[in-house]
């Protein structure tokens, strides 16, 4: 179902010029027929003025109200579906906890294993990205902690690229982003955040006219978030819908 608003999105400013136009036909139409209204003698005539008036008025009003849907849904509606989201994060973790147990064999110098084997457990965490993080809890030389995916700092296409805020900067408040997009014909770019515990990613704003580090977007506001690590992420978004280039960090939420 978002295919239709982002065709509206898309083809807003054709749909504004019709619209306007429209509007603006019927509006004096309707005038000029109030104007022949001064003229007409009889009263069946009057009438029919009078008809051809309110119709083209009518029509007019029609137009102005596609115009303020067009309007909602290309600026409104994205907005309060991203603060939805962000208002009610769901808390259920999607990841799957998978203990495992790991036998080491202690070998001899005559090379026959040992009756006595030592185990080392470990927990591979497989997060909603797909990507497995291993903890081991014991031994004596526990490996690294791997971290998610999405928290990873990825900005290697230079057409999109986030100045500001930058990887781990701990942001409160309202939030000025900065940075670059470079459109093609008929691209357009997209911010969005991924609220713990969720797969979704939330849209905080969108643009249609490159950037070349400036500003993205004007009112970036974290007060609905809780406290802790996001991924953050700048997306620019073919005509065709397909994505040209992502740049992706993590921020910290919270003073």
């Amino acid at each position: 179902m978002d295919i239709i608003p982002q065709l509206i999105t898309r083809y807003s400013v054709v749909l504004y010029a019709v619209c306007g136009i429209a509007c603006a036909y019927f509006f004096f139409t309707g005038v000029a027929s109030l104007r022949e209204l001064r003229r007409a003698v009889f009263q069946l005539e009057r009438r029919a003025v009078v008809s051809r008036a309110i119709n083209a008025m009518l029509k007019a009003a029609l137009c102005m109200v596609i115009g303020v849907a067009i309007y909602a849904v290309t600026t409104i509606a994205p907005v309060t579906r991203a603060n939805s989201l962000l208002d009610s994060p769901t808390n259920t973790p999607s990841g799957i906890i998978i203990p495992t147990s790991m036998p080491t064999a202690v070998i001899n110098t005559s090379g026959q294993a040992l009756n006595n084997l030592v185990f080392t457990p470990t927990i591979t965490f497989e997060g909603a990205s797909g990507v497995s993080t291993t903890a081991v809890t014991g031994g004596a030389n526990p490996q690294a902690t791997t971290a998610p995916a999405d928290l990873v700092s990825d900005c290697s296409d230079a057409n999109a690229q986030i100045i500001n805020p930058t990887q781990g900067e701990r942001v409160s408040g309202n939030v000025i982003v900065s940075g670059t997009a470079v459109l093609g014909a008929g691209d357009w770019y997209k911010l969005e955040i991924q609220p713990p515990g969720s797969s979704q990613w939330a849209l905080l704003g969108r643009g249609q006219t490159t950037v070349i580090a400036s500003k993205l977007q004007a009112n970036f506001s974290t007060a609905s978030l809780a406290p802790g690590v996001y991924p953050f992420r700048l997306q620019i978004v073919g005509a065709d819908g397909g994505i040209r280039a992502t740049c992706r960090v993590p921020i910290k939420i919270g003073s």
